[in-house]
């Protein structure tokens, strides 16, 4: 388990907080390889997982500079490497029968934004941003964005977030279908734990049964987009146009 992620237990509720505040926990291979390992640990006892983001931020999605590493790679590693690291944490959160909330505080974008779609269920604080920013870098969603924004948001706002990598609030993610409600930053964490307890008075198995149902009804959909990114990312992160645009980022 990675030092950038924390994991508490409270009778049937689990959090996971993931803790890199000095990058606005970003995620490099390691720290998304411990989420995907933490959402299946907890989910193994805790009915419901709440996942979010220490100090303000939610995930800011990859790391730049680990990316810039990438791109200097071989596209086989860069494959194995998002299959094995960053979509497992999506892959997990599907598979674990524990209810998987996400509490988004400040910034969700690129893998962020899909971490936070590929959740069960979605609160936002009022200072949440979200954002399908990966067309900045060159690159297409990674992490199932790709059919989880059309999803959740419908295919007109989808086109423009995936298209234009504009970033939205949290008012306009919640008009979009995006997130369940939008709350104060204050109590983020308490609205959380309140919807956990509205999950926690039903019957266990009924819970999972309707759970497993819903992945069931997208998962054509959400390994489609998966494989697909497996497949054609590696060339996107290898590419001249991609290499550029992290330059100048870090540049900045």
């Amino acid at each position: 388990m990675s030092e950038h992620v924390r994991v508490t237990h409270d009778g049937d509720v689990a959090e996971i907080v993931i803790d890199r505040p000095e990058r606005r926990n970003a995620l490099n291979a390691e720290i998304a390889q411990a989420i995907a390992d933490a959402v299946a640990q907890a989910g193994a006892s805790a009915r419901v997982v709440i996942l979010t983001g220490s100090q303000g931020s939610f995930c800011a999605g990859g790391d730049l500079d680990e990316l810039a590493a990438w791109s200097q790679g071989p596209p086989e590693a860069i494959a194995t490497t998002l299959y094995s690291s960053f979509q497992a944490m999506i892959r997990n959160i599907r598979a674990t029968d524990a209810v998987v909330i996400a509490a988004v505080g400040g910034p969700a974008v690129g893998a962020g934004m899909d971490l936070a779609l590929a959740c069960d269920l979605r609160l936002a604080s009022e200072d949440a941003r979200f954002g399908q920013v990966w067309v900045r870098l060159g690159v297409i969603p990674g992490t199932g964005g790709a059919f989880l924004t059309p999803f959740l948001a419908g295919p007109t706002k989808a086109a423009e977030l995936l298209l234009t990598g504009d970033l939205i609030t949290a008012a306009q993610a919640h008009e979009a279908g995006v997130v369940n409600d939008v709350v104060a930053p204050a109590s983020l964490m308490q609205e959380a734990r309140a919807m956990a307890e509205r999950i926690l008075r039903h019957p266990r198995d009924g819970v999972v049964a309707n759970k497993r149902a819903l992945v069931m009804a997208s998962e054509d959909g959400v390994t489609a987009a998966l494989d697909h990114a497996r497949e054609v990312q590696p060339g996107r992160f290898t590419s001249d146009e991609f290499k550029a645009a992290v330059k100048k980022a870090l540049s900045r």
